[in-house]
């Protein structure tokens, strides 16, 4: 299994149209900040006398200002730890190598921060990383072979590995203790492995990935939504949002295609890391995988007390997944759906409405409970394997 491993609130479409918007708040005059490689850290950072790099232009802005980043190359790291809306124009590239992000949104003063219209590329491990942090915004990027860090001699941080599952630097773009956050229309390419959403500092919720195009991220998954911190479920096994879990995600009009063709890796992947974690009550509708190392869409739970229940999978369109097999279910044949216990049963699944085709099993389950509604199956040898 790939290292990246309240019930939501009933979220409605009309729901997730309100999670998109950050709360308003009342602010003082807002600047505009410049950034060209032309220009000169001792400058205004004005249109007529930019800065030079953006981490100064940073450091020189208010709480809420713009940053517009001209084309070119930024061989730098950028951390935000204030709100600020970090635009490029004409798709600059921040050029991470040596570091070990591109772009950090990190604690609550980042709160309401975007980044939109960059490549970020060559970073040691996450080409984005936000944390512990909400309502931001990552749009309209290129986050292309990062996690670098994997490729060293002796792997360090997120890059290690563990046992026999190699290190995966934390994937292009990563959520980590993020609520109310939209990833959307971002390529993400080249990478260990594409989109990953954790909660290792506490709940990450009511997040929406969208419209982004997740290909070839050749060691890991797609999108990978593991619950890693222990706390998500208390010992009798009720889940405690307050505390931890990744729940309430929405997952909608991404296109997942050919990830983990070198490790391990599905399209999108849900899974607990062990006991006391969870990734429940997520929202994935009208997705495409295809042509993924594991099942189009994954749901792995391997130890007691692990809530990966509730998991809702509608109007996706799943092709060939699976094609180098899933190893802790056992299964080697191409599967598009595939959820899996080797512990206590999974409940509560709902699989409606997906295109499922070409593969020897569209859906293959076991020790978990899925209700299934018309899905529409082509070129599949065993519509449904159930035990």
């Amino acid at each position: 299994m790939p290292k990246r491993f309240t019930r939501s609130l009933g979220v409605t479409a009309a729901g997730m149209a309100v999670m998109a918007i950050a709360p308003a708040a009342a602010q003082a005059a807002v600047a505009t900040l410049y950034v060209s490689p032309s220009g000169n850290d001792t400058a205004a950072c004005t249109s007529a006398h930019p800065c030079k790099t953006i981490g100064h232009a940073v450091s020189a802005a208010a709480a809420g200002d713009r940053i517009v980043v001209r084309h070119g190359t930024y061989t730098e790291s950028v951390t935000i730890t204030k709100t600020l809306h970090l635009v490029g124009r004409d798709r600059p590239t921040i050029d991470a190598t040596g570091h070990q992000n591109g772009v950090v949104l990190a604690g609550a003063g980042a709160a309401g921060s975007t980044v939109r219209g960059f490549t970020v590329r060559n970073a040691d491990q996450e080409g984005i990383l936000a944390m512990q942090t909400s309502w931001v915004r990552i749009t309209g990027n290129v986050v292309a072979h990062n996690d670098q860090g994997m490729f060293a001699t002796n792997p360090t941080g997120e890059c290690a590995p563990v046992g026999e599952i190699p290190g995966d630097c934390g994937e292009g773009v990563h959520l980590m203790t993020v609520a109310h956050a939209r990833v959307s229309g971002n390529a993400i390419t080249g990478n260990a492995g594409g989109i990953l959403v954790t909660d290792e500092f506490g709940p990450t919720h009511a997040n929406v990935i969208s419209w982004n195009h997740v290909w070839r991220n050749e060691f890991d998954c797609g999108i990978t939504v593991p619950g890693h911190n222990p706390n998500a479920v208390s010992a009798s096994g009720q889940p405690q949002p307050s505390m931890a879990g990744v729940y309430g995600n929405w997952i909608v009009h991404n296109v997942v295609n050919r990830n983990g063709l070198k490790g391990e890796g599905a399209g999108i992947l849900f899974a607990g890391a062990g006991p006391g974690t969870g990734s429940y009550d997520n929202f994935v509708g009208w997705n495409t995988a295809r042509g993924n190392s594991m099942a189009g869409i994954t749901v792995h739970s391997h130890a007691p007390n692990t809530d990966v229940n509730g998991n809702r999978f509608v109007g996706n369109r799943l092709s060939h997944n699976n094609l180098r097999g899933d190893p802790d279910a056992g299964i080697t044949k191409t599967t598009d759906i595939l959820v899996f216990s080797a512990g206590d049963p999974i409940t509560g699944t709902v699989a409606r409405g997906n295109r499922l085709s070409n593969a020897f099993f569209g859906i293959w389950t076991l020790n978990a409970h899925t209700k299934l509604a018309r899905n529409h199956f082509v070129h599949v040898h065993v519509h449904v394997h159930q035990s």
